[in-house]
């Protein structure tokens, strides 16, 4: 009973296998990433080891969850979150082991009763002459690892042997996946001919019916294939009609459907239904999901999955959500017991910690290129002045206009501009014009605006190759051509393109960015972003600029004519507005275009109320402008509470009033943003890398606001992450434009699993902070300041109740993400990094939560520097796997991203602040 306590209910090796499993599977996203799916399976998911692992971690919870008697100690809240652990893992269990999964593709108008499952399987099939027999095995192949079978083939011994599994390149460096296939009969009497016989088998793409290579051997014929295992359905589907839907103007699908019926021949009739992405047809005992399409769109193919395990799982993560959200209101909880600690601090004490928040190529203009002098400095000059002083009321009208982008999304055309020319200048105000001045001027007058230096440069090697002042940031469009109009960067560009991330200097990421700032100049300059007539055609819902509009209704002179005018009034009217202010011919051609627009596009224009509401988003540009207040008034709360820590004197009740109030404000700001992005995107505003950015930044700010009004550190500590995270959200690599949803991610359960997942990262993020400044507090301690003990204490106490907070979530939103999964495409895992990582960052904080129970003397010091190196983890779920590794969640292109110089600083200073705060560390906990 001892050794099985040992083994079995033994809470520090439960820790320490949580930690075995986090590092396993860390290392087999680098495998995955660098060798592929197969080589990680093989290696650490589909390993022995690995599956003795889960079964030990279930027994494990079993054994600490009877020894607990935490019935007894009517802890049922914590009874019932470890109990939905075992109910998930023996249902995953069960799907692993029981379920079936794979494709099913049909042709249009054809009908199918075989599914090919998603796993690789080797088959044999053999044929013996002389009894007319036949038999076959299966064996499924997910390892890349060389492996012997002893098979029985007519009753007799034979052994198969698999190797040299993986890819192989033909000769014309295309690269296939072979394996050397031998089997040997010995001691088989085969009529006197060799004992063995090898051939190579191709994997056939998983979904397909595989090849079969022929081996003779005297009697017997055997067949050998590589691919999906054929499965045959009771019932069969028939495929009426498949349908896929564009955005408008863009090959990019918007969503695809099938209409199907169900051919019974049990059940008399048919069934209809229609199947599409995040809806599916559930029959038979077997889920049919909207998987993908063949490529001429001639028909679908669907996931299909028989899963056993889903009552229990979904019952699992039922209980899961229950005893997350009733351990923070239970009494007897560790939560309600953490904050009746805080509560229970002096005000004295609370002051020294900081009392937290009180609350918490052709051109309109008339010139002739052909024939046009490069303007002078003067001319140039007083062309600026005047679209400057001239064009303030004609560009903001222009503004509105609605211009359709080559994703499809209808726009006010204020946003092509404010994305192009902050990207083309580096700025806005370039010049002292607005974003629609600049465009305005690029498109009317394009020859000048060629001469002007408005592309923005970072590198002096690539100015001195253009021929221009290497001191001089700015460069002319002209100026990367030649006299006879070569592309001087282009053997740079190709070159610097063809290098790996990682091997990338200033100059080529220089030079690649020069070049995609002349790209979009190049757009404007041929009129190629006034994607702003919409099609006459009733069934095409593209927008086209005016080359494309005037040859797609050549033909019809009435639509020409109309066209031509509005045109001609647009140019000569910006024309004579910038000259003479006389505005009157521009305004009506914006009107007729306007009329235009409706008249022709009307299904797909936006209401006015929309159209202001983006164009004060990219006006404001609220983002960028929080993140400095945020930061600046929570460093200056800090410098305040530290320097009342330091002299111990009590904090002004007022500098926390006033703090909260201002960083109130700004969160206030912050969600009526996020609301407005919402608004006007029509989807969540967290659908890519930097919404979610923005999302985390509000989650930490609502912790502090509202979550831990008690502790001015911690208001602090959230306005910091708030800041910070906006200022990398908008100096980074983030695409902030607002886009399409891709199919997939048209679903409610996108809200629901990414505003949960990503709320947990601004908690955690603040555990960071909290943890920093217990630690700069450690480094304060000293025998004349004993006060600061108390606030340590304290802040060790908020900075528990942030990560169980921050855990809970991550948790339920994990495994919200594991049931979008299986409603969308029919599987809850995939160890993908991504949700790899996630796992990983959930035993990290779990093992974090649970050292208490290792009875460690400087409980304090061991949390705080705990919490400060586990946000790794999330910085690794976060960042790390969208840069650095590879697979679906991911936003790098297949070359992982080197890591920046800043992230090893991160490290280090994390290293050498728990370093200098050891020699302090005594200092217990009290019970709590």
């Amino acid at each position: 009973m001892k050794t099985l306590r040992l083994l079995f209910a033994n809470m520090p090796l439960v820790l320490i296998l949580i930690a075995l499993y986090a590092i396993a599977c860390g290392v087999a996203t680098f495998i995955e990433s660098a060798h592929g799916s197969p080589a990680a399976r093989a290696s650490v998911y589909g390993t022995w080891w690995f599956e003795i692992l889960h079964l030990w971690l279930l027994l494990s919870l079993i054994g600490c969850f009877v020894l607990s008697k935490a019935w007894q100690r009517k802890k049922y809240a914590s009874l019932m979150l470890h109990f939905s652990f075992i109910i998930i893992i023996l249902g995953a269990g069960i799907t692993r082991y029981f379920g079936f999964e794979g494709s099913m593709p049909i042709q249009e108008h054809t009908s199918s009763n075989v599914i090919f499952s998603s796993e690789p399987y080797v088959l044999i099939q053999g044929f013996e002459r002389s009894s007319q027999s036949i038999e076959g095995v299966e064996i499924a192949l997910n390892s890349t690892r060389s492996q012997t079978y002893d098979i029985t083939f007519f009753g007799k011994q034979m052994t198969l042997v698999l190797q040299n599994i993986g890819e192989r390149k033909n000769e014309f460096g295309m690269p296939y996946q072979a394996l050397d296939l031998s089997l040997e009969f010995a001691p088989i009497d085969l009529a006197n001919h060799t004992d063995s016989a090898t051939t190579q088998i191709f994997q056939s793409q998983l979904g397909d019916m595989p090849s079969f290579t022929r081996i003779d051997k005297g009697e017997y014929v055997f067949f050998a294939a590589w691919g999906s295992k054929a499965h045959t359905l009771p019932f069969s589907i028939y495929l009426e009609d498949f349908v896929l839907d564009r955005y408008p103007g863009s090959n990019a699908p918007s969503s695809y459907a099938s209409y199907v019926q169900v051919q019974d021949p049990n059940v008399e009739g048919t069934h209809d239904a229609v199947i599409f992405m995040n809806n599916v047809l559930d029959y038979g005992g077997y889920r049919f999901f909207q998987s993908s399409y063949f490529p001429d769109e001639s028909g679908t193919i669907l996931s299909v999955n028989n899963d056993p395990g889903k009552i229990p799982t979904y019952v699992g993560y039922g209980l899961l959500i229950i005893g997350c959200i009733w351990l923070l209101f239970d009494k007897s909880g560790r939560f309600m017991s953490l904050a009746r600690f805080v509560r229970s601090k002096s005000f004295v004490a609370l002051v020294a910690l900081g009392l937290c928040c009180v609350l918490p190529q052709s051109s309109y203009a008339t010139e002739s290129s052909e024939n046009f002098t490069p303007p002078t400095q003067e001319e140039v000059q007083t062309l600026i002045t005047n679209i400057k002083t001239h064009s303030s009321e004609f560009s903001k009208e222009f503004a509105t206009l609605l211009v359709q982008d080559s994703g499809g999304r209808i726009k006010p055309i204020d946003t092509i501009a404010s994305e192009y020319i902050h990207k083309i200048t580096g700025k806005d105000g370039f010049l002292g014009l607005s974003n629609m001045q600049v465009l305005l001027g690029i498109t009317m007058y394009p020859e000048y605006f060629r001469h002007i230096k408005m592309i923005k440069t970072k590198s002096p090697k690539l100015r001195e190759i253009l021929g221009v002042d290497k001191e001089q940031k700015y460069i002319a469009a002209i100026d990367a051509y030649t006299n006879e109009g070569g592309y001087i960067l282009r053997n740079y560009v190709e070159a610097a393109n063809q290098k790996p991330l990682k091997e990338q200097d200033v100059f080529d990421k220089d030079v690649i960015e020069v070049n995609e700032r002349l790209y979009l100049f190049g757009l404007i300059y041929s009129g190629q972003t006034l994607r702003v007539f919409p099609s006459t055609q009733a069934q095409d819902s593209t927008w086209y600029d005016i080359q494309d509009a005037l040859h797609t209704n050549k033909g019809d002179e009435t639509a020409l004519k109309e066209l031509l005018w509005i045109v001609s009034a647009l140019s000569h009217g910006f024309v004579n507005g910038v000259l003479d202010n006389d505005w009157k011919l521009g305004f009506e051609g914006l009107q007729k275009l306007q009329d235009y627009q409706k008249s022709h596009g009307s299904e797909l224009v936006i209401s006015p109320d929309k159209v202001k509401a983006e164009i004060f988003l990219n006006k404001s540009r609220i983002f960028e402008k929080l993140a400095y207040p945020y930061v600046i008034v929570g460093v200056v709360l800090f410098v305040i509470v530290l320097f009342a820590i330091i002299s111990g004197k009590p904090l002004n009740v007022w500098v926390s009033r006033v703090s909260w109030i201002l960083i109130g404000v700004c969160f206030v700001l912050h969600t009526l943003g996020l609301g407005l992005r919402w608004y006007v995107s029509g989807h969540a505003p967290w659908s890519n890398a930097y919404e979610s950015m923005l999302y985390i930044a509000w989650a930490g700010a609502l912790a502090g606001v509202v979550f831990f009004r008690k502790s001015a550190l911690a208001l602090c500590a959230a306005s910091f992450l708030a800041g910070i995270t906006l200022i990398v959200a908008n100096l980074g690599d983030m695409n902030p434009q607002i886009g399409n949803l891709v199919p997939v991610l048209k679903s409610y359960w996108l809200n629901i699993h990414v505003s949960v997942i990503t709320a947990s990262y601004g908690f955690l993020g603040l555990c960071f902070v909290l943890g920093c400044i217990t630690l700069l507090l450690f480094i304060l301690r000293s025998p004349k300041r004993a006060h600061i003990d108390d606030s340590i204490l304290s802040l060790s106490a908020i900075n528990e109740m942030s990560m169980i907070l921050g855990l809970f979530l991550l948790t339920i939103g994990n495994f919200l993400g594991a049931i979008w999964a299986n409603e969308s495409w029919g599987r809850y895992w995939g160890w993908d990094p991504k949700e790899t990582w996630a796992l990983i960052s959930i035993g990290v904080y779990a093992i974090i939560l649970h050292l208490r129970f290792l009875g460690f003397v400087n409980m304090p010091f061991v949390f705080g520097a705990a919490s400060v190196l586990g946000f790794l983890s999330v910085l690794m779920t976060y960042f790390g796997v969208n840069y650095f590794l590879t697979g679906m969640h991911s936003y790098a292109s297949g070359e992982a991203a080197q890591i920046p110089w800043y992230i090893y600083l991160i490290v280090a200073g994390m290293i050498a602040l728990i370093i200098a705060a050891s020699p302090k560390r005594s200092l217990q906990m009290p019970k709590v």
